[in-house]
């Protein structure tokens, strides 16, 4: 990811990036990434608001890909934020990696990659 995205991110989402969490993801996933952490900052934002209690803040820990989806580690979740997290995750499968149109698994040198039909017959042919 880009240093200018980072920051991005970090500005929107200044109480669940507080900590530089660990972030290892494709750039076609950015627009995924950004409304998956601002719906987090924005729950973070409410919990704050209500109970003032900043230990128990959710916070981002790492964002990486595994088996080709996007997988997230939150601390201090609560069922909203799991609930958003399986879409997320399920929603990765069917976004490019590359470049974040439609797209598809498969099986690229033994990993599982989301690619759609242009960037798949880059590594085809």
């Amino acid at each position: 990811m880009k240093q200018s995205q980072k920051a991005r991110l970090k500005l929107r989402c200044p109480i669940v990036l507080g900590r530089e969490p660990y972030i290892a993801i494709p750039d076609g996933w950015f627009d995924l990434v950004y409304a998956m952490c601002a719906e987090i900052e924005d729950i973070a934002q409410q919990i704050n608001q209500k109970h003032r209690q900043r230990l128990f803040l959710p916070r981002i820990i790492a964002i990486s890909v595994e088996s080709g989806k996007l997988s997230c580690d939150v601390i201090n979740r609560n069922k909203d934020i799991n609930v958003l997290l399986k879409k997320v995750r399920m929603y990765s499968a069917k976004r490019c990696m590359i470049c974040g149109d439609d797209a598809h698994q498969f099986r690229d040198s033994g990993e599982l990659v989301s690619r759609c039909e242009t960037h798949r017959a880059e590594i085809s042919g």
